[in-house]
């Protein structure tokens, strides 16, 4: 995913296989390190370190409460490229 010279949003549309990253986690804790899991694949795929989820996100993972994370969630990723040419990430 990179940003062109015309000032357009890029996306992104993923499938995350969350319980081959909470396998093995202690069933009070897998909700927490699911949404940890989904920043960082986010951090990764984006290449930029601030990551901000949208409360969608939140109500799914934690909508069979705390230890019955969905083993696969669906996520669509939108990032804006920069206006400033100066700034030293292409995307914000």
């Amino acid at each position: 995913m990179t940003c062109s010279a015309t000032n357009e949003v890029m996306t992104g549309e993923y499938t995350i296989n969350i319980h081959k990253h909470i396998h093995g986690v202690g069933f009070k804790k897998c909700a927490p390190w699911a949404i940890k899991k989904i920043w960082k694949f986010v951090m990764k795929e984006m290449g930029m370190p601030d990551v901000c989820t949208n409360t969608k996100l939140n109500k799914a993972l934690w909508a069979k409460e705390i230890r019955n994370v969905p083993y696969h969630i669906h996520v669509q990723l939108f990032g804006k490229c920069n206006e400033d040419e100066d700034s030293p990430r292409s995307v914000h």
